[in-house]
């Protein structure tokens, strides 16, 4: 689910701001291109009439889109005419892919012009906006940084069965609370094996690894906002503060008074 109003206005500014050429890939793979963005460029228009180009390029854009996605970070990269690219995937905080953000037809002032590429062609390649690796790369983190927003206010979202949606408010109003699947799946008026089974497709992991990220979620709020290690044990229902720090500092690799307010 996106909305198309937000994203427009966010491609819109990235590309007038940057004059790159910033597109979005869903979850299947096919690129949008009902937002504000950039047009391909005239070298890319031109060498994408032949189909053996095209065929070319598709097929690099699946390829590097499913690298990114197995790297679940900014992915830099030379496509197969060695233009620079840049992927962005872009996960939910329940870890589910929900597209990636694509930028690029970017010229490498290293990189020659194609060897097989004629007058015309060499012509439109020299008018290709000229980016270093290097400054890719920065675009590239930069965007990374868009995406946060574009997650955190929803502007795509997956879009959860009603069951899922139901589940979700309940385990946010009752995080503190010994939350079993079978609990969970009475709630739902579902079986236990049913919730076995659907809970990983709709939310990217299982019950109990989803509990746990929620909880270690809250519990690092709680902290940043002065909340004590006791406190915060109490309040998200763990046996002990000895429990929660070993809990906590196995999920975050750091323990809790590492994020305590200065």
């Amino acid at each position: 689910m996106i909305v198309n109003r937000e994203m427009d206005t966010v491609f819109g500014l990235l590309h007038r701001i940057l004059d790159i050429r910033v597109t979005f890939f869903d979850v299947q793979e096919h690129e949008l291109d009902y937002f504000d963005m950039k047009p391909m460029s005239p070298y890319c228009t031109r060498r994408r009439a032949d189909p053996a180009f095209l065929a070319a390029c598709v097929r690099c854009d699946r390829d590097q889109l499913r690298q990114a996605k197995r790297q679940r970070d900014v992915h830099i990269y030379h496509c197969h005419n060695r233009l620079l690219e840049g992927i962005v995937p872009l996960y939910d905080r329940r870890n589910l892919y929900l597209g990636s953000i694509v930028f690029g037809q970017l010229r490498d002032p290293a990189v020659p012009v194609p060897a097989d590429a004629g007058r015309e062609v060499r012509r439109l390649y020299g008018r290709l906006p000229a980016y270093s690796e290097a400054e890719v790369r920065d675009i590239g983190h930069l965007l990374k940084y868009v995406s946060e927003y574009i997650i955190g206010n929803e502007v795509i979202r997956y879009r959860n069965k009603p069951w899922a949606e139901k589940l979700e408010a309940y385990i946010e109003a009752h995080l503190p609370e010994n939350l079993t699947l079978a609990r969970l799946a009475q709630m739902i008026g579902r079986s236990p094996s049913f919730l076995s089974h659907h809970f990983p497709l709709e939310f990217g992991k299982s019950p109990r690894s989803y509990l746990l990220q929620r909880r270690m979620e809250e519990a690092r709020i709680m902290l940043e906002n002065g909340e004590t290690v006791q406190g915060t044990a109490v309040r998200l229902g763990f046996y002990d503060a000895f429990h929660f720090s070993k809990t906590f500092k196995a999920y975050w690799g750091r323990p809790p008074k590492h994020y305590k307010p200065a």
